[in-house]
């Protein structure tokens, strides 16, 4: 892994993290390069994918769920994957999970997140700061307002 990977957590205050994952899209979307989205589950892959598709009345965020078609993964400026996927050479890995994922290496920055409405949750998100910073990562606690 880089020793220049950034990492932050990103805090989510309302119980719906894909509400959350897709205004931060949202918010960067100028500004951040090609993104992964590592999603639990299928089902979460599917309404992340729906939920991009609305966000805006005028238009849509350009993303993907990923698929067989390396070619057409390779298009999307976010992919949305249930496994690490690196069709779209992504720079940025968003974190829609509750577990640390298996391969951090190749990213310039990761995302996670700290669901507030929930303890449980709350000390999940710990439980990853602790584990990224055993992998040498030096994560940041980044507030919607910063």
């Amino acid at each position: 892994m880089s020793d220049k990977t950034q990492l932050h957590f990103e805090l989510l205050e309302t119980p719906d993290r894909v509400e959350g994952i897709a205004s931060l899209l949202l918010r960067r979307n100028r500004i951040t390069p090609t993104v992964l989205v590592l999603c639990p589950d299928d089902g979460f892959a599917a309404q992340l994918d729906e939920r991009l598709w609305t966000i805006q009345a005028e238009s849509f965020l350009p993303h993907a769920i990923a698929g067989d078609d390396q070619t057409m993964n390779a298009k999307q400026p976010i992919l949305l994957a249930t496994s690490i996927c690196r069709d779209n050479q992504p720079q940025v890995l968003m974190n829609g999970g509750l577990e640390v994922p298996p391969d951090l290496s190749g990213f310039s920055h990761i995302v996670d997140f700290v669901d507030a409405w929930d303890e449980r949750l709350k000390q999940a998100a710990r439980g990853r700061w602790r584990t990224y910073q055993q992998l040498s990562l030096d994560p940041k606690y980044i507030t919607k307002k910063q």
